[in-house]
């Protein structure tokens, strides 16, 4: 996001609603990483949150519907800042809204699924959600101080 507010995307990739389609996401990434000059760990959070989103807008938001629509645009909006733009076709579903799972127990049975947003929480350092009149918008911010 520019000063003013607005998402004016330096970069950007769509892909269907495909789960093998992830994998171009990474080249993706690798691409903007040597071009943006975003160290391995930035990039390293980067793919785990895309991979965590992309993956529930595919198999929840689309219902494995496939050849639906995701956007995912980049910008630096200021130096060591990084912020990526999803913007998908899905039913309306704040991320953030959802609370985080409560930790899991090693002595006791765990169950797979609901770590994405904890994830993300972890990875990220700012996100935001905002509902547009086709879908959605998360915008997720990574920056580069240690």
């Amino acid at each position: 996001m520019t000063e003013n507010g607005t998402d004016q995307a330096q970069d950007r990739t769509g892909l269907r609603s495909r789960l093998s389609d992830l994998a171009e996401i990474f080249r993706w990434t690798e691409g903007l990483a040597s071009r943006y000059a975003i160290p391995a760990n930035v990039q390293f959070a980067m793919d785990i949150c895309l991979e965590e989103v992309l993956s529930n807008i595919i198999r929840h938001g689309y219902a494995d519907e496939e050849d639906r629509s995701v956007i995912v645009g980049f910008t630096v909006p200021r130096a060591g800042y990084f912020v990526l733009v999803v913007d998908d076709e899905a039913p309306h579903f704040n991320p953030l809204d959802i609370p985080d799972l409560p930790m899991a127990n090693p002595y006791e049975e765990t169950h797979l699924g609901g770590q994405g947003i904890r994830l993300l929480r972890r990875f990220a350092d700012a996100l935001t959600y905002e509902s547009t009149p086709n879908g959605n918008r998360l915008r997720i911010g990574f920056s580069d101080l240690q």
